[in-house]
Formats: structure tokens, C-alpha cells, sequence
């Protein structure tokens, strides 16, 4: 048994294609989330996705999630309540509907602390990208890190020498350190003059509070 997740906006086709690549059987659950109050063009989508899964595929499984984007907290609650329903594996399409929507059901998924597949494909149907939850976990710093991050925080705007002092490393080891938290997204690097300096982003705030 899967629970199969899809977003839905004015356009039925992501769901479509969607549902065609996983082949769903007969005990899979479909939960179609869109976003309430349904304008016509997203009543006409909904109308014909239901058509094609139940008189074309054959589903009967079907539950269709109406959530408010302008109350996200709600939203969000509504949407993981669905998963938190069915104990089986989960998949979720957010390749149709809004920004918001999808943002919201991203949410939902990743708060439930359930293995997900998520999937979304590119608006020109050439490509499709696979994540897991995994993809979403902040990347593990050590203590030599947290200094940086700290002194980042303490200072504002820190040069390669003075970090290297503060963890006692070599201006090497530390460039390296500062790379890789700069493409963690807790750091950022700007250029001023002829140098560089570090600045601690909103990303590396956020895992000082933790």
C-alpha cells in the first residue's frame, strides 16, 4: 500500500503523468491537495484528474485535501493529518498548483518524519527531479565549525586570518572549512576591496539557536 500525495492547480497533467509512472494498485490511497476555495479553472482540473483515475485507471482510493493557503499553520496541519492516517509509503508529486501550495505540502511531508519520495517535474516536462528527506537535513558541523560560526556572529565581518587564529589551524585547513560552510549556506562571502570576508547567513543564525 502506497499513499500517493499530488498537488493540483489549474493543470491536471502533472498529476496525470504522475500517476502513469507509478502505476498504482489496487489498496494505493490518492490524496489530491489543492487549494480552497476552488477557482474554475482548478474545479475543471480536479473535475477531469477524477475522471482519469476513476473511469480510466480504475481507483477508487481517492481523498481530496481543500486547504487554505492563506492560513499556511493550518494548512500544513490538515495536510500531514492525511499522512499521518495511512501507515504505508509515501510519495508526493509537487509538480502542480501554486508556489504556496507546494511549499506548504513540503512542509507537511518533511514534519511527519516519514521516508518520502518526493518528486517534481520541470515545467517543460523534460526532466524529473527525485529528493528523499534526506536531501533536506542541514548539513552536520563540528565544534571547529561552531566557533567559525560564533565568531562570525560575534564580529560580523571576519577575514580567513582571524578565523584560522580563533579554531588554531592552518590559513589551508580553515579555507577549506570556510568553503565548505559557505556552500552549506551558513556562511556568505563577499568580496571587499581586494580581500574577502565571511558573514554569517540567516541559515547559520538558525543553527547557532539549536
Amino acid at each position: 500500500m502506497r499513499l500517493i500525495l499530488l498537488t493540483l492547480g489549474f493543470d491536471e497533467k502533472f498529476a496525470v503523468r504522475g500517476i502513469l509512472r507509478y502505476a498504482p494498485k489496487p489498496d494505493d490511497v490518492i490524496a489530491i491537495i489543492t487549494a480552497s476555495p476552488l477557482v474554475e479553472k482548478a474545479e475543471k482540473a480536479l473535475k477531469t484528474l477524477l475522471d482519469i483515475l476513476k473511469n480510466y485507471a480504475g481507483i477508487e482510493n481517492i481523498e481530496i485535501v481543500e486547504v487554505d493557503v492563506s492560513n499556511p499553520e493550518f494548512a500544513k496541519h490538515k495536510i500531514r493529518e492525511i499522512i499521518s492516517k495511512h501507515e504505508c509509503e509515501l510519495i508526493a508529486n509537487l509538480s502542480g498548483g501554486m508556489r504556496a501550495l507546494i511549499l506548504i505540502t513540503l512542509a507537511a511531508v518533511l514534519s511527519s518524519n516519514k521516508n518520502a519520495l518526493i518528486e517534481l517535474e520541470t515545467e517543460n516536462l523534460e526532466n524529473i527531479v527525485t529528493l528523499t528527506q534526506d536531501f533536506f537535513k542541514p548539513e552536520p558541523i563540528d565544534e571547529s565549525d561552531r566557533r567559525i560560526l560564533r565568531k562570525a556572529a560575534e564580529i560580523g565581518e571576519v577575514k580567513l586570518d582571524e578565523f584560522a587564529e580563533v579554531i588554531g589551524k592552518s590559513r589551508t585547513t580553515t579555507y577549506r572549512i570556510l568553503k565548505k560552510l559557505v556552500n552549506a549556506g551558513y556562511l556568505e562571502e563577499r568580496k571587499v576591496g581586494r580581500g574577502v570576508v565571511y558573514v554569517l547567513s540567516g541559515k547559520g543564525m538558525l543553527m547557532l539557536e539549536e
